[in-house]
C-alpha cells in the first residue's frame, strides 16, 4: 500500500484549534506557522502532482530511456541508495532491444522488473503485469519453500506431502546445499523477480530470493542437493509443476495467515491475560484528524484499547505483520493510543522541484484513551510503508519492544503520483518525496548498505527448530516467543523468598518458597520459540514444586509461576 500525502486539509484553521493541545503554546504557534508554510507549498505540490508521464504509445526501448530519464530526475532516493542510472540503463537497453526485435513481451517484463526491483524500494512497483508472464516465470513450484535462517543456511519450510521432493524424503528443515550444482549461497539476484513485492533490506531480500528460487516455469527441471536431518547428503531430480501459484502466496503471507474480514482490526485476550492486538493497512480516506477519529476502524483500535483496560490487561502484543500501510495520518492519530507525551512522527518533504524542503509536519497527540502496560510488536518484512511508520512509533516507547524474526521492509517514502505508463498496458510507481526525522535525515527507507526498516530488539531465533515448529508443527514461533517474552518481564508479586535452583540444572528444577503461594500455583516452561513445554499444577500441601526438565535440550529457558492474579517469572539455563 503506497503512503501518500494526508495533509492537505490537516492544517484546516478549525481542526487546529480543536485538536492541538493547549499544554504547550509554541505547538499551537509551530502549527499556525506551518499553516502558512503548508498553503504556500500547496500550489507547488499541485505542480508536481500535474506531473503525468505516458509512455505507453512510444516503442518499448524509447519508453525504458524515457523512465530511466524520470527515475534519475525524480526517485527521491538516488544518493541515500547510491543509484547510478546511467549504469543502470547500459545494461537494460540491450535486453529491450532484443525483446522488441523478437516481440517478446515476457523477455520486456522480465528485463523491466529486474531493472526496477534492483533498486531495493518497496514502493517501486510495476502494475499490471499480466498473468501469462507471472506464469512463465513463476508457475511452476518444486513442491516446497525454502527459508534462510540465522547461521546462514537456507532451509526447506514448506513442503508439500506428496509432492516429488516429499517422495524423495526430503522434510521439513532440511538443508538445501546446493541447486543445479550452485552452492547456495551463490544464487543470483532471483529477487528480483518476485511478483509480489519489491523488499529493501538484506534479510528480506534474501527471504524474497529463496522463495523465488522454488519457483521457475512449469515443466522446468532443477537437481537439488541437500541434507537430511543426520546429515546424511541426498540429490534429487524434480519437475516444477502447477500448483497455481499456491505455495508462492503461502511464501509471500510468510508466518501470518491473512484476515479476510470487514475491518483491519482484530483483538481478544489470550491466556495468562494477555491482549492481542491486531492492525492491518490504514485504509481511512481521511485528511483531517477529525476524519480519523470518526472513520470505523479507528474506533475500533480505540474500543480495543478499552476493552484491555477494563479487563486489567497489563501485557499486549500487537501484530503489525502484513500490515501494507496507508494513511500517515491514521497511523499518527492512531498511536496516540500508546503515547502519553506529543512525540514527531514525521516530516514531510517536497520532491525534487522544490529541492526535498519540508513542507508538512505530522505530530502524534496523546488520545483520552490509553494503554500503558508492556508490549510486544510482531513485525516482518511485508511490514511496509505506514505500517513500519506505526512500529517506528512502537520502538519509541519505553514498554514496548519488537520482537521478531525479521525486521520490517525498509520503505518509508511517498507515493502520491499518477504511475509512468509504460507500453503493453503496464505502469511504473515509485516515491518522489522523503519522510525525515527530528534530525532532518532519511527515516527507515534502507541506505546504499540496505540497512534501514524497524530491527527487532528482542530477536527471536530463526533456526531448524522454529522452522519445524512454524512450517510443519503449524506453530506461529513469533507469536508464542511474544508471549514467553512478556511473561518473563513480570516482576515478583509476593515475598521475596522464592528460590528457583540450582541453575543451571541437568535433571530437576526446584522451585521453593516460604510464603503460601506456591500452593495451588500453575507453573509454565517455555523454550527461547516461545513453546509452552510444561504446564503443571502444585500440590496444595507443599511449599515446594520440583519439575522434571532432563530431556531438555541444552539451552535458556523461561518459566512462568502463577496463581490468580499474582505470577513471577524468570530463566533458567539447562546443562
Amino acid at each position: 500500500m503506497q503512503r501518500t500525502f494526508f495533509f492537505k486539509l490537516l492544517f484546516k484553521f478549525g481542526s487546529i484549534l480543536i485538536k492541538i493541545k493547549p499544554v504547550k503554546k509554541l505547538h499551537i504557534f509551530t502549527a499556525l506557522l506551518c499553516m502558512c508554510g503548508t498553503l504556500v507549498a500547496q500550489s507547488d505540490i499541485q505542480k508536481s502532482r500535474s506531473h503525468s508521464y505516458d509512455y505507453s504509445q512510444l516503442s518499448w526501448t524509447d519508453a525504458v530511456d524515457s523512465l530511466n530519464t524520470i527515475m534519475a530526475e525524480r526517485y527521491a532516493f538516488t544518493e541515500w541508495k547510491a543509484i547510478d542510472w546511467n549504469e543502470k540503463i547500459l545494461d537494460l537497453r540491450p535486453k529491450i532491444e532484443e525483446a522488441e526485435e523478437n516481440n517478446d513481451s515476457v523477455a520486456f517484463f522480465r528485463a523491466l522488473q529486474q531493472y526496477l526491483f534492483s533498486v531495493p524500494d518497496g514502493h517501486i512497483s510495476i502494475l499490471n503485469l499480466p498473468d501469462y508472464y507471472k506464469t512463465s516465470i513463476a508457475g511452476g513450484t518444486f513442491g516446497f519453500n525454502m527459508c534462510p535462517v540465522d547461521d546462514g543456511s537456507v532451509l526447506v519450510s514448506v513442503l508439500v506431502e506428496g509432492s516429488d521432493a516429499w517422495i524423495a524424503g526430503m522434510r521439513t528443515g532440511d538443508k538445501i546445499l546446493k541447486w543445479n550444482g550452485v552452492n547456495i549461497d551463490e544464487i543470483g539476484e532471483l529477487e528480483n523477480l518476485n511478483t509480489f513485492s519489491n523488499y529493501a533490506t538484506i534479510q528480506s531480500r534474501l527471504y524474497s530470493r529463496y522463495l523465488m528460487l522454488g519457483r521457475d516455469s512449469i515443466g522446468a527441471m532443477a537437481t537439488i542437493t541437500y541434507s537430511s536431518s543426520d546429515n546424511i547428503v541426498h540429490q534429487v531430480d524434480i519437475t516444477a509443476v502447477d500448483d497455481n501459484m499456491e505455495l508462492l502466496r503461502t511464501g509471500f503471507f510468510n508466518t501470518v495467515t491473512f484476515y479476510n474480514s470487514d475491518s483491519i482490526v482484530t483483538y481478544n485476550i489470550l491466556e495468562n491475560n494477555i491482549g492481542y492486538f491486531r492492525i492491518q493497512p490504514e485504509m481511512a480516506p481521511g485528511e483531517t484528524i477529525d476524519d480519523i477519529l470518526a472513520y470505523p476502524d479507528f474506533i475500533k483500535m480505540e474500543n480495543a484499547i478499552k476493552y484491555f483496560n477494563e479487563n486489567h490487561v497489563e501485557k499486549l502484543i500487537v501484530d503489525l505483520r502484513l500490515n501494507n500501510g496507508g494513511n500517515d495520518l491514521q497511523a499518527a492519530v492512531s498511536m496516540g493510543l500508546f503515547f502519553e507525551t506529543p512525540s514527531l512522527y514525521e516530516y514531510i518533504t517536497a520532491t525534487c522541484d522544490n529541492n526535498y524542503e519540508v513542507i508538512h509536519t505530522l505530530y502524534t497527540e496523546p488520545l483520552s484513551t490509553l494503554f500503558t502496560g508492556e508490549i510486544a510488536v510482531l513485525v516482518d518484512p511485508n511490514c511496509i510503508s505506514t505500517g513500519e511508520g506505526m512500529a517506528m512509533m512502537f520502538n519509541r516507547l519505553e514498554n514496548a519492544h519488537i520482537v521478531s524474526h525479521w525486521g520490517t521492509n525498509g520503505s518509508f517514502g511517498m507515493v502520491d503520483w499518477e504511475p509512468v505508463a509504460m507500453p503493453l498496458g503496464i505502469a511504473v510507481n515509485l516515491p518522489q518525496a522523503r519522510s525525515l526525522n527530528e534530525n532532518m535525515e532519511i527515516q527507515i527507507d534502507s541506505d546504499s548498505t540496505l540497512k534501514g526498516g524497524i530491527d527487532p530488539d528482542i530477536k527471536v531465533p530463526l533456526n531448524r527448530e522454529a522452522i519445524i515448529q512454524q512450517w510443519q508443527n503449524g506453530v506461529d514461533v513469533q507469536l508464542e516467543y511474544a508471549k514467553g517474552y512478556l511473561l518473563s518481564t513480570d516482576e515478583c508479586d509476593f515475598n521475596s523468598d522464592l528460590q528457583v535452583y540450582p541453575i543451571p540444572c541437568s535433571d530437576i528444577l526446584t522451585v521453593r518458597s516460604n510464603s503460601s503461594f506456591l500452593k495451588d500455583s500453575r507453573i509454565a516452561i517455555y523454550n527461547l520459540s516461545g513453546d509452552r513445554l510444561i504446564y503443571e499444577k502444585a500440590s496444595n500441601q507443599s511449599n515446594t514444586f520440583m519439575v522434571d526438565v532432563s530431556n531438555f535440550r541444552k539451552g535458556l529457558y523461561f518459566y512462568n509461576i502463577s496463581k490468580n492474579s499474582k505470577n513471577v517469572s524468570g530463566k533458567f539455563m539447562v546443562n
